[in-house]
């Protein structure tokens, strides 16, 4: 992949969802940015204007937030098989009628595409297509899935890496549509359901795999998720002052508090994946059944 395309990957926030073959910076890099890192300033989600100062955390922040395939690409050192059940279902696309709720879907759906990607699930990806195009006309991006987005997807159906490349360029104009209508709470939450996604399709594509020299760096990988998770946070209370925020920010401390009771060092055992499986299966159930 061209130098040039990795280093857009960094500067755009949105972009960050579902490429895989580039990350967004070092790990030494993204796990030194902590909640720490947040300070504290209260903004209104998408109705209201948002200051330059939230703008330029937001960008911030996010370009050092994983990307799913961060993690996702991982799974083939284990290796790992496929679980259908890792991915919300089309049939759920009917549940989501507040603003909140699309826009965390049209995250977790954009995760499913990179885990169809993953994967080579070709023939799963027209489902998710299909959703993440109604998410985005109903938060007026219609231009991120039209019908020459959806036209090429079906050009490169088998072709991985042309795929990758599409799904950059249609999460980049979700981005640049909700950021320059000042509707970066919106944005925001897109992100969380993409990262929150991706860590629950690992968690549950490992499942009971013990710890051994092969899953190792995945294990790792899970662990790191604390400290991106802090950023995740300290953007959303950027937003608390929006009561459809409030509901998210608290099941995200959540998972939180499962983190902190872990292990003091980057080392993570079966046990404690189980632990962060069930309280991260909680939150994604309540985010994807309404």
């Amino acid at each position: 992949m061209p130098k040039k395309f990795i280093t857009a990957i960094s500067c755009i926030s949105l972009i960050s969802l579902v490429l895989s073959s580039c990350g967004n910076g070092s790990t030494e890099s993204q796990a030194a940015l902590t909640e720490d890192t947040v300070v504290s300033t209260s903004a209104s989600a998408d109705p209201g204007t948002v200051g330059n100062l939230i703008q330029f955390k937001y960008d911030k922040l996010i370009s050092n937030i994983p990307i799913p395939f961060d993690i996702l690409r991982v799974h083939a050192e284990v290796p790992l098989t496929y679980n259908s059940g890792a991915v919300n279902p089309a049939s759920n696309l009917s549940y989501y009628s507040s603003s909140t709720s699309k826009a965390l879907n049209l995250g977790i759906y954009g995760g499913d595409l990179a885990y169809s990607i993953t994967y080579e699930k070709f023939d799963d990806m027209g489902n998710y297509l299909e959703c993440v195009k109604k998410l985005a006309d109903d938060l007026g991006i219609p231009l991120a899935f039209d019908q020459n987005a959806l036209t090429t997807y079906r050009k490169f159906g088998t072709n991985k890496d042309s795929l990758e490349k599409i799904v950059f360029n249609s999460y980049a104009e979700v981005d640049k549509t909700l950021k320059s209508n000042e509707r970066i709470g919106l944005a925001s939450l897109v992100v969380t359901g993409g990262w929150l996604e991706g860590l629950y399709a690992t968690l549950t594509t490992l499942g009971n795999i013990p710890k051994n020299e092969k899953s190792q760096d995945l294990y790792k990988k899970i662990w790191e998720q604390k400290n991106y998770l802090n950023m995740i946070i300290g953007l959303l209370e950027q937003f608390k002052d929006d009561k459809s925020f409030v509901p998210v920010i608290e099941d995200f401390k959540r998972i939180k508090s499962v983190y902190e009771g872990l292990s003091d060092t980057s080392t993570i055992s079966e046990i404690e994946v189980a632990a962060l499986t069930k309280k991260v299966s909680e939150v994604r159930g309540k985010i994807i059944s309404h």
